[in-house]
């Protein structure tokens, strides 16, 4: 990358303002990045190697709208260097802070395309941080993407409300049934990273339980009018019983509000990953709103938890990512302890995965050891590649419209979780039971070992009994 000074065609600047000339690859070929920057403010390198823009103001390093992508995850630079994701990226950054209004300001001066933003921070469900940002830093911008994001930000809060509401809610109804609950992520995260409910995208609720309390637990939210959504509206006592067996949630919708409830058993796919993070681990209260108070996981096993959350997703949603990183930027916990807590807890590649993206794209500070030890790792290298690859193919639009990434890449992820062979073996069992399969062939438990021989065949079956897509008309 390149950077001049000259003046610019077409670009006004005051008699005190110099202008940044970036120029380098984006998909595939040469783009022109022109970024006002006030006088005194010149490229320079940190003593980590990272590029910033310093003030004249000594201790107030602003980091430039870029991102310092490293050497291992290049390929995928173009689409995460886009204008419109390196506002959407500065716009995550957290706390508010000058630092982020000046990143935010020059990474606005170089958006043509307003609407685009607008579309990118929906991909990456963070609308509320972005209009929070952009007003925090002053940034001014059409009356029609301002007026969305606006309308969006509002949408966002009122669902939240109606979500800490229904979360404490339905807590104490598990209370008084005698079923231990924990809150995961959801309005608890939203108060602990950002104390507040007006910037956290919340889609559901997320209700933790202990697997031998599931059964009652999904009897008691239909009782209360909640209806099954995942993985079928309806299922029998033995298709619930081999759901609690080879999955971990069921998924329930109330036909009033509207709200979404997931009901967990198991915080990970894999079973040996965070097994000793379940119902009845340590918890804290959080207030989430006018009195109403909700139970989640103890700080450093919520660390380690959302960090296997979202390297399961392989963070194909910056929203996971910035939650995160503004959950320890918000603790008063030393970043190297919560990565060796994830560690002991046998989520290690993925914290360490969740560190370096949240350094490199949120500007998250890192101990310099401990930055050296997780780029010197192969298996956090990996993980981080897959991860920038899948952000970048959101970034693009390349999805299916689902929230999954590529099939090859998500099942391949799975394997890079964890380590040993007891891992390694649960996988290959939750890889070779499907939850469709259990569903629409219940067996006796006698048979139950016949699912992984007939994993091919169902599949196959259901891809030639789905209709055909629609040819083209003429």
């Amino acid at each position: 990358m390149f950077a001049s000074h000259a003046p610019v065609p077409g670009v006004t600047t005051t008699t005190s303002s110099i202008v940044l000339i970036l120029t380098g690859l984006w998909r595939g070929r040469n783009r022109l990045l022109v970024v006002p920057a006030a006088a005194g403010r010149l490229l320079a390198r940190d003593p980590d190697g990272s590029s910033r823009l310093h003030g004249n103001a000594p201790g107030d390093p602003v980091s430039r709208p870029a991102l310092d992508i490293p050497v291992f995850a290049r390929r995928t630079a173009g689409a995460l260097a886009s204008p419109e994701f390196l506002l959407v990226a500065a716009c995550c950054r957290w706390p508010p802070s000058q630092s982020r209004n000046a990143a935010v300001q020059a990474a606005a001066a170089a958006i043509a395309d307003w609407n685009a933003v607008v579309v990118a921070a929906r991909r990456q469900r963070v609308v509320a941080l972005v209009h929070d940002a952009l007003l925090a830093a002053g940034v001014q911008l059409a009356a029609e993407p301002a007026a969305e994001l606006a309308r969006r930000a509002q949408a966002i809060f009122r669902k939240n409300l109606l979500l800490a509401t229904e979360t404490c809610r339905l807590q104490q109804l598990l209370d008084a049934a005698g079923i231990a609950s924990v809150a995961l992520k959801g309005v608890t995260l939203a108060q602990l990273a950002y104390g507040s409910l007006k910037v956290k995208h919340t889609l559901d609720i997320d209700l933790l339980v202990a697997p031998e309390r599931a059964l009652a637990a999904m009897a008691l939210l239909e009782r209360d009018g909640y209806a099954l959504s995942f993985p079928a509206s309806q299922l029998s006592e033995t298709q619930r019983r081999a759901v609690v067996r080879y999955s971990r949630e069921v998924g329930f919708i109330h036909p009033d509000h509207g709200a979404l409830t997931e009901l967990q058993w198991r915080v990970a796919d894999n079973p040996e990953l965070l097994k000793e993070i379940h119902a009845g681990s340590p918890t804290q209260n959080v207030v989430v709103a006018d009195g109403l108070s909700a139970r989640t996981l103890a700080r450093d096993d919520l660390f380690a938890y959302l960090c296997i959350h979202g390297a399961h997703h392989a963070w194909s949603r910056l929203k996971w990512l910035a939650d995160l990183n503004a959950f320890i930027a918000s603790t008063d916990a030393d970043i190297m302890h919560l990565h060796r807590h994830a560690q002991a807890r046998g989520a290690g590649f993925c914290s360490g995965q969740a560190l370096l993206l949240c350094r490199h794209l949120l500007a998250l500070p890192l101990p310099d050891g401990l930055a050296s030890e997780l780029q010197g790792t192969a298996r956090v290298r990996k993980l981080y590649a897959i991860a920038a690859e899948t952000m970048a193919e959101r970034t693009r639009g390349d999805g299916s419209g689902s929230n999954a990434p590529a099939a090859w890449r998500s099942f391949r992820t799975q394997f890079l979780l964890g380590q040993g062979s007891a891992f390694f073996a649960a996988q290959v069992r939750t890889a070779a039971v499907g939850i469709i399969d259990v569903i629409s062939l219940p067996l006796p438990p006698y048979l139950h070992f016949l699912y992984p021989l007939l994993r091919l065949p169902l599949w196959l079956w259901r891809r030639a009994a789905a209709p055909s897509p629609p040819g083209p008309s003429r």
